[in-house]
């Protein structure tokens, strides 16, 4: 299977939905469980009905059952206990899939009817999807899946080729997903051209021998999670006030994507201050910042009122942060392992549910 590596939307998704709707004879939503669904999910089930075929109900018991006896579900759609809805494909069930949605991963509840899936014309899954998992993908060769990811901007398929860093990077400037993972490739610094990327809302670098993070990043203005895991960071600029729509800050250093003989101390960590700009993050809702030689913290820090989450363990901190008292919504805090023995209400409690 080729994988999304991002959600198709806008232009790719229309597109997709015509391939599927052409290649496949018929495509399923599913309603599951006991939720209840809002006004817009009852209202495409509804436009949906003269294209019904089939409806089939599968319960906990089946699903136990098909466990009990190893039995291999015949369609990913299956996962769970719900009612199946298979429609036949046609040009006038495609209108209403593409008004419904301008993005394949918003096929969830409670807002429309779950994981809209294609199967062909043997009953096999062409494209399957699990919307609430954010993931899925088409049954297609690797040569099929190759033409469509360079010819549809925004249908970024997962390709083998995308092991190298120069091949993978030329299709995220190509597609310009909302969501990226730089992972393990071994690089030294992350490209300028990241800028590019002005849709993007989830960035992970997890890169051993990053020390600097672009300038561009800063300008990445509707970034609401970023995630730094590096074994040395030298500085978290000014500029990271920037990111005014930030809910989620994680920076770690002291990380390896890979085998390492050697772990820098973290006394040996360049990183040792926070600067004032991030008292601007006033979305921020979640805020780890662990293996540094950050000693103290901005005064500035006591404006994150939506704060809900701090973990500031194993840094270098030499005495207790004055603003935490100010910080009212937090439920989590760690502030175990650093140079001061913090007092018994701040080392280490709450708990924290995104």
């Amino acid at each position: 299977m080729a994988f999304f590596y991002d959600s198709p939307r806008g232009a790719a998704y229309s597109w997709l939905i015509d391939y599927a709707m052409e290649r496949s004879a018929v495509f399923v939503l599913a309603r599951r469980g006991e939720f209840r669904l809002m006004e817009e999910a009852e209202r495409v089930f509804s436009l949906l009905e003269p294209y019904l075929i089939e409806e089939r109900k599968i319960s906990e018991h089946d699903i136990m059952k098909r466990l009990d006896e190893e039995t291999v579900r015949g369609n990913g759609i299956e996962y769970g206990a719900g009612t199946y809805y298979i429609y036949k494909c046609c040009e006038e069930a495609a209108v209403v899939l593409k008004q419904a949605a301008d993005d394949l991963f918003a096929w969830q509840h409670p807002h429309l009817p779950e994981d809209l899936n294609f199967w062909d014309h043997d009953g096999q899954d062409l494209l399957h999807h699990v919307a609430h998992e954010r993931m899925g993908g088409l049954q297609i060769g690797q040569e099929e899946a190759e033409n469509i990811s360079a010819m549809v901007p925004g249908l970024f398929l997962s390709r083998p080729e995308h092991k190298k860093f120069e091949l993978f990077w030329q299709d995220v400037l190509f597609h310009k997903p909302r969501k990226l993972e730089i992972f393990g490739f071994g690089i030294q610094e992350i490209p300028e051209s990241i800028g590019e990327l002005k849709e993007l809302k989830e960035l992970m670098i997890h890169e051993s021998y990053v020390t600097r993070l672009p300038a561009a990043l800063f300008g990445l203005t509707e970034l609401e999670d970023l995630t730094v895991y590096t074994e040395d960071l030298v500085e978290i600029p000014a500029e990271i006030g920037d990111l005014t729509k930030l809910k989620r800050l994680n920076i770690a250093c002291g990380s390896y994507h890979g085998p390492t003989d050697h772990v820098i101390r973290r006394e040996e960590v360049s990183l040792t201050r926070l600067p004032p700009e991030i008292g601007r993050l006033r979305l921020l809702e979640l805020l780890s910042i662990n293996y540094t030689g950050i000693m103290e913290l901005p005064m500035e820090m006591g404006q994150l009122q939506n704060l809900s989450f701090l973990d500031l363990s194993r840094n270098q901190l030499q005495s207790e942060p004055e603003f935490i008292e100010k910080l009212t919504g937090l439920s989590y805090v760690n502030l175990s392992d650093n140079r001061y023995n913090p007092s018994p209400q701040n080392q280490h409690w709450g708990d924290y549910t995104e």
